[in-house]
């Protein structure tokens, strides 16, 4: 199967399960998009991630907590599950963000973190924080803004 089917196959288990609850994608749904992940060769990864860009919202939210427990029992080398989790998370729209703050403490996991890429997951912490879409309190913001920020120091200075 070529990447364009691969992709295909992935948005089509995303889309025709979208109102589905979470246990499904807990104990079947996250096993079907990993089964096709599990055939990406490098050029593939790379190409698929630039690919995610052009995922509507909804299939971008899906995929992130879906490829956030992949490599749990996989042993993924060619990419970095957690910069693609991270980053895609970036390109989500406010609304659809605030949860990242349950998952914050796996920008620990990133191999070799990319201070461009923690900077602006900092700065949409804030933006979550100013804003009145969260249900967060202060102190978890303090919590998540703190794991960040030791991150950029292990690796940045």
């Amino acid at each position: 199967m070529n990447l364009d089917k691969k992709i295909e196959s992935i948005k089509k288990i995303i889309n025709d399960n979208a109102d589905i609850d979470g246990d499904f994608w807990h104990y079947a749904g996250d096993e079907l998009i990993y089964q096709i992940l599990d055939t990406f060769n490098e050029n593939e990864w790379r190409d698929f991630i630039q690919e995610l860009n052009n995922f509507t919202d909804d299939e971008r939210s899906q995929f992130c907590n879906t490829i956030l427990n992949y490599d749990t029992n996989r042993i993924v080398k060619i990419v970095d599950i957690y910069e693609i989790f991270f980053t895609q998370y970036l390109l989500l729209p406010l609304e659809d963000a605030y949860w990242i703050l349950q998952d914050i403490m796996y920008v620990e996991n990133i191999r070799e973190p990319n201070l461009d890429l923690l900077k602006k997951l900092r700065q949409k912490i804030q933006t979550l924080k100013n804003c009145d879409i969260s249900h967060w309190k202060e102190d978890t913001f303090l919590w998540a803004e703190n794991i960040i920020d030791k991150v950029i120091e292990k690796y940045h200075y």
